[in-house]
């Protein structure tokens, strides 16, 4: 099998696989997209080709729903040996109900996640319910799904319909997320329904609103994606814990996968920084130059409000620009019934602050707002 890892910018906390959707394959956006989104939470996700599909190996006639129950399996053994026991398992679709039952086996997961996943795996059947006598014919037919010719045979049917749900989802004592769009019309909500029924508790239900069942609608995957995230937090067991800093300390590590990209963690915080694209960098952080603005920014605000105490100060908006080099043009808005005494003392105290005091030889110009 084929697969592909998003690894978040610092050291995981946590390892999770995907499954993707029938006939998909590791890059639908469902797949891609949610596993980009959890690295986003520091989790290290393995999205994977079932056989026959994507960019892996074998023949999809010789696969079933039991046969990918074994490959989420063996991907676990592998990601166990290669880097660390997965902790989370999300599923999408049919992928979603070879989890459920996969989970049942697996016993390193401390939770499971599935989206827009079907009660019953038979539900497939729905796709080309209209050509099943010919598999009963014939041994197998082949049918158009999502653009490509599929072989259904008989085994994969007989495989379907001697699986039973309601046998082995009562048995799963894993956390369970599901994620499901009230609108979704190849697999309806009622399958969310069954499901959450079904299984024990710990289990949450949620509305993944306005979205398609291959979660193609912009947003709408990695929407998903951040429900599971801030969700399997409370379950997951770090495997990486930062050096805690305060205020007065900064650390910045290299980003994963860049060149000049870096993680900075300051005051039990991270943010990621990068060069603009024009200075060699990916752009997929802030720069150098706009954390500097940022920080003379968000000081001039704080010595501003800090000034204003007991005057008529509604609103404060503060601007800053580097237009050459070292030059800084800032402009501050003041918002409220001020006196023109009341607006000279705060704006001599927005040039008071620490950053611009640190800023020695920088020429910042205040410009009338």
């Amino acid at each position: 099998m084929t697969g592909t890892i998003d690894f978040p910018d610092s050291p995981p906390v946590a390892y999770a696989m995907f499954a993707h959707c029938f006939t998909g394959s590791r890059f639908t956006p469902a797949a891609a997209r949610v596993c980009k989104t959890l690295a986003e939470y520091g989790i290290a996700s393995l999205r994977f080709d079932f056989p026959g599909l994507g960019q892996s190996e074998g023949n999809f006639e010789d696969t079933c729903f039991s046969s990918n129950v074994e490959d989420i399996i063996a991907a676990n053994e592998w990601m166990t040996r290669q880097y660390s026991a997965p902790q989370l398992l999300v599923g999408h679709s049919l992928g979603g109900a070879a989890s459920l039952r996969a989970a049942t086996r697996i016993r390193n997961l401390r939770a499971v996640a599935t989206i827009g996943a079907p009660f019953d795996p038979a539900h497939a059947v729905l796709h080309f319910a209209d050509r099943i006598k010919e598999v009963d014919d014939h041994g197998a037919v082949t049918v158009v799904l999502g653009g490509r010719d599929i072989v259904i045979s008989r085994p994969f049917l007989e495989d379907l319909a001697d699986t039973d749900p309601e046998a082995y989802l009562p048995r799963m004592r894993k956390p369970l997320m599901i994620v499901h769009s009230p609108i979704d019309q190849t697999v309806g909500v009622d399958n969310a329904q069954n499901i959450f029924r079904t299984t024990r508790y710990p289990k949450s239900l949620v509305s993944l609103d306005k979205a398609d069942h291959l979660c193609t609608r912009q947003g709408v995957a990695q929407h998903a994606g951040h429900i599971i995230g801030n969700w399997v937090q409370q379950y997951l067991e770090p495997e990486f814990t930062p050096e805690p800093t305060n205020a007065d300390t900064a650390v910045a590590r290299p980003a994963a996968g860049t060149r000049f990209g870096a993680v900075v963690r300051t005051d039990d915080r991270e943010l990621v920084t990068d060069r603009p694209k024009a200075a060699g960098g990916k752009n997929q952080g802030f720069s150098a130059m706009g954390l500097l603005m940022s920080a003379l920014a968000s000081a001039t605000s704080q010595a501003v409000r800090e000034a204003a105490k007991g005057m008529p100060l509604d609103d404060v908006e503060v601007s800053v620009v580097n237009v050459l080099d070292s030059t800084f043009e800032r402009r501050i808005h003041l918002v409220g019934d001020l006196s023109v005494e009341q607006r000279r003392v705060l704006l001599d105290a927005a040039k008071k602050t620490d950053i611009e005091a640190m800023l020695e030889g920088a020429n910042i110009m205040d410009v009338q707002a």
